[in-house]
């Protein structure tokens, strides 16, 4: 199976491995997979509209496609209004379609935050931006995976959100598990 991750720095960060960390998690789960990553650390959904054709479109089309947008969108400092997300997320949707079948498009959620270290980002306002998400792929008859409320059901998003970078946001070897398991379980069924 051909698989194409694109989003923010959540699919795109390393975090110590020689390749994208969740490359890394779905190999080991999914042996015979192939992946493209074309992940942007810091694209807002505008921004990665923009760049729609070199990131998704003009990429030799995979059998699934996997998008995380959202986290830059939200962060207080440089804030995308969420109506203004939601279109955007629209527009990417729109223009994806005739490239990639519903079925085979799975929206994943931006995922819950640390609150004590993160300062731009709080999960209330994370979880709103999912809910767009989510509407959006309900729009689009994609598939919708909720990385926030995965992680905040662990419930010890202190150690699930612990990076590196150790900002509450960019999450190391547990977040990245969930988000492979999230993302597998939705393969299966693809």
């Amino acid at each position: 199976m051909r698989l194409l991750l694109t989003g923010d720095s959540i699919i795109a960060r390393n975090e110590g491995k020689e390749e994208p960390h969740i490359n890394w998690n779905l190999k080991k789960m999914l042996p015979d997979v192939e992946i493209e990553n074309t992940a942007v650390s810091g694209i807002n959904s505008g921004a990665f509209f923009a760049r729609l054709n070199e990131l998704v479109l003009s990429v030799k089309k995979c059998d699934n496609l996997v998008i995380l947008l959202g986290t830059n969108d939200l962060a207080t400092h440089k804030q995308v209004p969420l109506t203004q997300f939601k279109q955007n997320m629209e527009l990417i949707c729109s223009s994806i379609i005739c490239a990639y079948y519903p079925p085979h498009v799975l929206l994943v959620s931006p995922p819950a935050v640390d609150e004590e270290k993160q300062l731009v980002r709080d999960n209330a306002l994370v979880e709103k931006y999912a809910k767009a998400v989510e509407e959006v792929a309900q729009e689009y008859h994609f598939r919708y995976a909720d990385l926030c409320q995965a992680m905040l059901d662990v419930g010890d998003i202190k150690k699930t959100a612990q990076g590196m970078k150790n900002d509450g946001l960019h999450f190391g070897d547990a977040g990245y598990e969930i988000l492979a398991k999230l993302i597998v379980k939705n393969l299966k069924s693809m």
